[in-house]
């Protein structure tokens, strides 16, 4: 991560879950959501699931700093999250972090 960042940072995480894991991930998805709200340095986190393509997801969060992500990453529900990838994910996770261009705000 870029540990320059210093002001709020947006993250698009979009990853594919195996269709034979769908039905186990969607709770373990919704927990992190719900968990990841409540997060003090949290300031908007949602996760879509693609029209098309069921098992296509994507993440966009808003966090107070690259700190509070890499707390967040620290996080029972997070970790949760990030066992389901290493079980039933298909391909590979796309994360992009996004800061704010001060001429364009």
């Amino acid at each position: 991560m870029h540990e320059e960042q210093r002001g709020v940072v947006t993250v698009v995480a979009a990853f594919h879950i195996n269709p034979g894991h769908l039905d186990a991930a969607l709770p373990v998805i919704a927990a992190c959501v719900k968990a990841s709200r409540q997060e003090a340095t949290n300031l908007a986190y949602t996760c879509r699931r693609d029209l098309d393509d069921p098992s296509h997801f994507v993440f966009i969060e808003r966090w107070r700093s690259v700190a509070a992500i890499h707390e967040h990453e620290q996080l029972p529900h997070f970790l949760a999250l990030k066992a389901l990838f290493g079980n039933g994910m298909a391909g590979s996770l796309q994360v992009t972090l996004l800061g704010d261009v001060d001429s364009l705000s």
